[in-house]
């Protein structure tokens, strides 16, 4: 009887355990696709020719990111120094207008927050 207990506590635990690798393999994609439109940003507002060397650093940043994301090997150390190097830099940031410049910082602070979440839950 306690054999059948075994077999059915250990089936439970593997769909359990593919339920929480299903849902973090979406969220790893849905993070890395979040950090391509940020590099895509990035690469718009320096085409706009303000502030060219910041929003460079910028798109080069969100690349990595983005790329830390991409196999289900993360590369947290690399996540972790884009962040804080983003962090530091996004205050100093200039564009053609606020509502660009207020539209990224928002995106951002919102990638920030699901990296968090995704760190939390599946690292």
């Amino acid at each position: 009887m306690s054999r059948y207990f075994a077999v059915i506590f250990g089936i439970a635990f593997t769909l359990a355990g593919c339920e929480q690798s299903e849902e973090c393999e979406r969220s790893r994609l849905a993070l890395s696709k979040t950090w391509g439109m940020l590099r895509e940003s990035a690469a718009k507002r320096k085409l706009a020719g303000t502030d060219v060397e910041s929003w460079s650093f910028v798109e080069e940043r969100a690349a990595l990111a983005e790329s830390s994301f991409m196999t289900t090997r993360v590369t947290w150390g690399s996540a972790d120094t884009v962040r804080n190097d983003l962090s530091q830099k996004v205050g100093s940031l200039r564009t053609d207008t606020e509502g660009n410049l207020k539209g990224f910082q928002l995106s951002l602070n919102a990638a920030f927050k699901e990296q968090d979440a995704f760190k939390a839950k599946c690292k």
